[in-house]
């Protein structure tokens, strides 16, 4: 009888950690359930109690993982932002011509809106009258990065004379205003185009394709 109570508890205890979700699962799916409320939401002023429900754990973990909701938000907006910056160094990998190389970049940016158009947003509220080590951590380490890679591709496309001369400055605030204009304005879509809640998949390719040739017809030579 005491060894069958002894295979009873190891069994539990087996059980039980079974149950316990994987490492760093709860701090992804808080950072999940932010996301997904500021997109559905249209806005980057959501609650701890909402998004602690939204992923299914106390609004205590939120304090545990992050130190604060602050905390949090600064640690979505660096996930969100790092991937793309993966992908990107990826992509400045290719064997592909400067124009292929930035006809890609176009699109990637323009999905990256599409999945996360409270980007600019958060961004904003990130730095408002944040310290200038978090400053200097956004500027340096997750925005100069695009800015700079798309600037290489430029002067790549325009020694191979693919591009004509632009100002990589002004080309990129085309961009992230071009990529940014649509999925962050539910409104005017809305009131002005016929009462279409927010962009779905079908309008966002369209938007992607249109916008990316408008862009590439005035950058290449």
């Amino acid at each position: 009888m005491e060894m069958s109570k002894d295979v009873s508890m190891s069994e539990t205890r087996q059980i039980s950690a079974t149950r316990q979700p994987p490492k760093g699962a709860i701090r992804e799916s808080l950072l999940d359930a932010a996301s997904s409320l500021m997109r559905e939401m249209d806005t980057v002023e959501v609650g701890i109690l909402d998004i602690a429900a939204r992923a299914d754990v106390n609004h205590g973990m939120i304090r545990y993982y992050f130190g604060s909701k602050e905390g949090m938000m600064l640690a979505l907006l660096d996930r969100d932002v790092e991937t793309r910056i993966r992908q990107l160094n990826a992509l400045l990998r290719l064997n592909v011509s400067p124009t292929e190389r930035m006809r890609i970049h176009l699109e990637g940016i323009l999905d990256t809106y599409y999945q996360i158009p409270y980007l600019n947003r958060l961004i904003q509220v990130m730095v408002r009258d944040a310290s200038p080590e978090r400053v200097d951590h956004i500027a340096n380490e997750l925005l100069k990065p695009i800015a700079n890679a798309q600037h290489r591709i430029i002067n790549e496309g325009i020694a191979a004379g693919e591009f004509r001369k632009v100002d990589p400055k002004l080309f990129y605030f085309n961009t992230i205003g071009s990529a940014d204009g649509l999925y962050a304005n539910r409104f005017t879509l809305s009131a002005v185009f016929g009462g279409i809640a927010a962009a779905d998949n079908a309008l966002h390719e369209r938007y992607k394709r249109q916008t990316v040739e408008t862009l590439m017809a005035g950058l290449l030579a």
